[in-house]
């Protein structure tokens, strides 16, 4: 059985870091989709962001992400975010999670341990895709918890340590 194993969390958390470090220890990792979607609405001029069009931004990152969960085929592959992600920032904003994306969260099941890396001031910045604040961030990071329950995942929160302490206490886990 492959294990897709996801790094979730607020933005700003360190998920991407930690995403390129295991790609340089060898594992397959699958990027974050959603700061390229951003960045190409931006770049392009368009609506399709979480803050001015949530519901179709969320349409595209299912999908995308859809996609990468199906592309799995090796043992041990590792996602920047998943499914999940995309339904805990619609139930953050109060807006119902539509059938199909819910069957579709309920059929693709990635590993039972959904990895969460807590808000961490020291490292939070925002940028041009990332326009939360911290506090936002603090918020977000609560529905992600929240939504990853409600699917059955068993919530593990990365300790706030070095990249490589990090990585160890994740494999550690897998692990186990």
């Amino acid at each position: 059985m492959n294990k897709r194993i996801v790094i979730s969390g607020a933005p700003g958390t360190g998920k991407t870091s930690l995403i390129k470090e295991l790609s340089n220890r060898g594992y397959i990792c699958h990027p974050e989709i959603s700061r390229e979607i951003i960045a190409d609405q931006i770049a392009t001029k368009g609506s399709i962001t979480p803050w001015q069009d949530l519901n179709s931004f969320s349409k595209i990152v299912i999908e995308k992400r859809l996609n990468q969960f199906k592309q799995a085929s090796n043992k041990i592959e590792f996602y920047d975010r998943g499914i999940i992600d995309a339904l805990a920032y619609l139930l953050k904003d109060n807006i119902a999670i539509k059938q199909e994306w819910e069957a579709i969260a309920k059929k693709y099941r990635y590993f039972n341990k959904a990895f969460i890396t807590p808000p961490w001031k020291d490292i939070y910045h925002t940028d041009e895709e990332r326009k939360e604040d911290f506090s936002t961030a603090t918020e977000v990071h609560k529905f992600m918890i929240e939504t990853y329950k409600l699917y059955d995942y068993q919530v593990i929160t990365i300790p706030k340590t070095s990249i490589s302490d990090r990585i160890n206490f994740i494999l550690n886990e897998i692990e186990q």
